[in-house]
């Protein structure tokens, strides 16, 4: 509506000057109502924006693309790490897991997840029992994350029973030293045979008054079997078997659900690479080593990790070659190595066997494979 302009010069019927009261403030009015109808239009436009801005998942690899540690993971119990940032947990019930590929335009689920490349398979067992249980979990660093707020929780997902009940559940840990962890923070959803997009709001507790230790967190755990020990905490998901896919798992601030927040690939992999590399060492590597066994071997991380990571390799012996005291070529067996590491490398600290002379240079032999896993992961 164009700007109404309230006349203050043309004679009126009564003789005066410009416009009366009532049709100068009906102008006015109008103008007003014009003005509001755009800041609602202004909002409605930001708020679109804001649902296609970066970074309002909160949860790494929700779309399950990257997976480090390998892409299948058989059927057992206990706590073991799968896809990169996410965590399956089991007692008595056992659960396997693995990657699922997408065919092009999301396959079976149609365009609710054409987006993603893969999913999640998991595959439950159940086994009747109080304390039987199977989970999925992440958990995001920093208990302060959405601490007093209230966020929504939204994942595309079926199984391949109906009525199968999945408890979600958020637990604040305190850290090491910290206040006792709270859980049971959640609800519960329903899935069936179908591709459905499933949503539920929580308000996260704040923390005021909590005591805050190292490696704090906010857990997110998808129950899908629950003995009766478990039964609050999985918000009643009980004990069945069968087929769970899941995929496009995002935690955002706000009481509604906004399309998944895909990061470009090479951010995503940075932000898994901060918990959890594996680095592949298979080429040449400049070291000093004494004839004590000494050694001080440096391996570069692609990213800084949270904390110093733990250092594991599959490697027990390191296929060498040296460059002895007379500047000869010696080849030799490294032994099991020993390793430390800081945030930004893993350091090669001894080896069991050396090369006995005065000292040298070694580098890796380039015709064996060595992977060092750095796991700084909460």
């Amino acid at each position: 509506m164009a700007r109404k302009i309230i006349d203050l010069d043309t004679i009126q019927a009564n003789g005066k000057r410009g416009e009366t009261q009532r049709p100068a403030f009906t102008k006015i009015n109008d103008n007003f109502a014009d003005v509001y109808a755009g800041l609602e239009g202004v909002q409605t436009a930001v708020d679109g924006l804001d649902s296609r801005m970066a970074g309002r998942n909160r949860l790494i690899n929700g779309d399950f693309r990257v997976w480090q540690r390998g892409t299948a993971f058989s059927a057992s119990t206990g706590a073991r790490p799968i896809a990169d940032r996410w965590l399956v947990n089991s007692h008595a019930t056992t659960l396997s897991a693995s990657r699922d590929d997408i065919a092009a335009g999301g396959g079976a689920a149609g365009r609710l997840i054409a987006g993603s490349r893969h999913l999640l398979k998991l595959v439950v067992e159940s086994v009747a029992g109080a304390d039987s249980m199977a989970l999925v979990q992440q958990r995001i660093e920093d208990v302060r994350t959405f601490a007093g707020k209230r966020v929504t929780i939204s994942f595309k997902a079926r199984a391949t029973v109906d009525n199968f009940k999945v408890g979600l559940e958020f637990q604040q840990s305190f850290g090491t030293g910290g206040s006792t962890a709270r859980d049971s923070i959640g609800g519960g959803v329903t899935l069936d045979t179908m591709w459905r997009w499933h949503q539920l709001t929580v308000d996260v507790p704040g923390i005021a008054g909590q005591t805050l230790g190292a490696d704090s967190y906010l857990q997110l755990s998808l129950w899908l079997d629950a003995g009766a020990n478990f039964a609050g905490r999985a918000f009643g998901a009980g004990q069945k078997s069968g087929v769970v896919y899941l995929a496009e798992m995002q935690v955002e601030e706000g009481d509604t659900a906004t399309d998944f927040d895909r990061r470009p690939e090479a951010l995503e992999l940075l932000l898994c690479q901060r918990y959890y590399e594996a680095v592949d060492v298979n080429r040449i590597l400049g070291i000093t080593y004494t004839a004590n066994g000494d050694s001080r071997a440096c391996i570069p991380f692609k990213v800084r990790k949270r904390v110093a990571p733990r250092i594991t390799s599959p490697s027990t012996a390191l296929n060498l070659v040296g460059f002895g005291s007379e500047g000869s070529l010696i080849n030799f067996n490294g032994g099991d190595p020993g390793w430390q590491s800081t945030v930004d490398a893993a350091v090669l600290s001894s080896m069991s066997n050396n090369m006995q002379q005065y000292g040298a240079v070694v580098v890796w032999s380039t015709t064996s494979q060595v992977l060092v896993h750095a796991d700084a992961e909460l």
